[in-house]
């Protein structure tokens, strides 16, 4: 399936389950009939159907379902940012039609808290990058940005890629911590 992009919209809704409804009635042919939004991101999904009946006769399937489009963008972000780092924001260009693809790749970082930009503040000075990708291949595009130092708060990324009439874009969030605030991450591990 196509998650609807088109333009400039980006992909935001990226919960992890799809579809939950514990209880549907089937209709008076005995078929069950339903609809939902799928979450915007690209992968694969597991659907799993168990049904029964009163008399206590049960079935289950699995199947796989597969979100994606014929050009997507699969950016590579930290879980954080802190003051002063200097970086390469990474995405990922697929390419999964049958002809190459040529085209631009866009990066935007936005002040989450007022909705302005600020690619000026991070020295987004390439917020443009060309890419060429083969028929059923994929290639690297790489933003390098800076960090500015009393900048803690929510950052906002769009990274659109655009080729002919094909677009992909993804959005979210990520926090910019201060370097005085510690980081801890705990891993159990087994001996």
């Amino acid at each position: 399936t196509n998650p609807p992009t088109a333009g400039n919209t980006t992909r935001k809704d990226f919960r992890e389950t799809a579809f939950f409804f514990p209880q549907l009635q089937a209709d008076t042919n005995g078929e069950y009939r339903f609809s939902f939004t799928m979450p915007e991101a690209l992968t694969t999904w597991k659907w799993q159907l168990l049904a029964h009946t009163t008399h206590l006769a049960v079935g289950t399937s699995v199947q796989n379902i597969i979100t994606q489009k014929e050009l997507m963008v699969q950016p590579n972000m930290p879980r954080f940012l802190r003051e002063g780092d200097r970086l390469e924001i990474t995405t990922k260009v697929v390419n999964l039609g049958a002809q190459e693809m040529t085209g631009q790749a866009e990066l935007q970082l936005i002040d989450a808290t007022t909705n302005q930009p600020i690619d000026g503040w991070f020295n987004n000075f390439f917020p443009n990058q060309y890419f060429t990708v083969a028929p059923g291949s994929s290639e690297l595009v790489k933003f390098p940005v800076e960090v500015p130092y009393l900048f803690d708060k929510l950052l906002t990324y769009k990274i659109i890629a655009r080729s002919g009439n094909f677009s992909d874009g993804e959005e979210a969030s990520i926090p910019v911590l201060s370097n005085r605030q510690l980081v801890t991450e705990t891993l159990p591990f087994y001996l």
